[in-house]
């Protein structure tokens, strides 16, 4: 399916809401591993981090309230270059395509409980946000777009054996953004000590 979208879209000049309305018929979680794609990789790619992020935040936060937010009209005209598209989709499919050899329905417990439910949609909600936070520091997006990963792509493929990865990469990310927000604050007071 995603190399038939890839096709289609080739070559075009794609506004985001044009890309949610050909992901929307497969759901929330579907839209969430593509959507989280771009930010895998150490650097992401440019442009993409703010409406991204509004977008997983949005939509994880329709997961935790069980209905549908509407996404803002400036982030559906958001226009998308045809070589993040390209670059967009032939991540995801190539992810797939490893992950269809090994993943496989398990672990349901920890995908049918409704409590469960809203704390992943929690995490993906937190971390969504984190996205949105404009570091040009390596791993700021992609440990956050970890977590949102592994739990859409949980629920997606019926494989709970991802949510402990999920919850490892939140972690991972907390402390990460500890260290930033510590080592901020230390190089401020240190700037402010010389200033006086």
């Amino acid at each position: 399916m995603l190399q038939q979208l890839l096709v289609s879209l080739e070559g075009k000049q794609l506004k985001l809401g044009d890309l949610l309305a050909a992901l929307k018929e497969q759901g929330p979680f579907f839209m969430l591993t593509i959507l989280s794609v771009p930010f895998l990789q150490p650097l992401a790619l440019p442009g993409v981090s703010t409406p991204f992020g509004i977008l997983i935040a949005m939509l994880s936060l329709g997961i935790l309230v069980s209905r549908e937010v509407a996404i803002p009209r400036r982030v559906h005209a958001f226009q998308m270059p045809p070589k993040g598209v390209r670059v967009l989709f032939r991540g995801a499919i190539a992810l797939f395509r490893k992950l269809e050899r090994w993943s496989r329905p398990r672990y349901d417990r920890l995908l049918q409980s409704k409590r469960l439910r809203m704390l992943h949609a929690v995490l993906m909600l937190v971390t969504g946000i984190l996205l949105l936070l404009p570091l040009p520091i390596p791993f700021s997006n992609s440990l956050p777009a970890y977590v949102v990963f592994f739990i859409s792509l949980g629920y997606l493929l019926r494989d709970g054996l991802m949510i402990p990865l999920s919850y490892a990469f939140f972690v991972l990310t907390a402390v990460y953004f500890a260290l930033i927000a510590f080592l901020g604050i230390e190089g401020m007071k240190l700037l402010f000590s010389r200033l006086i």
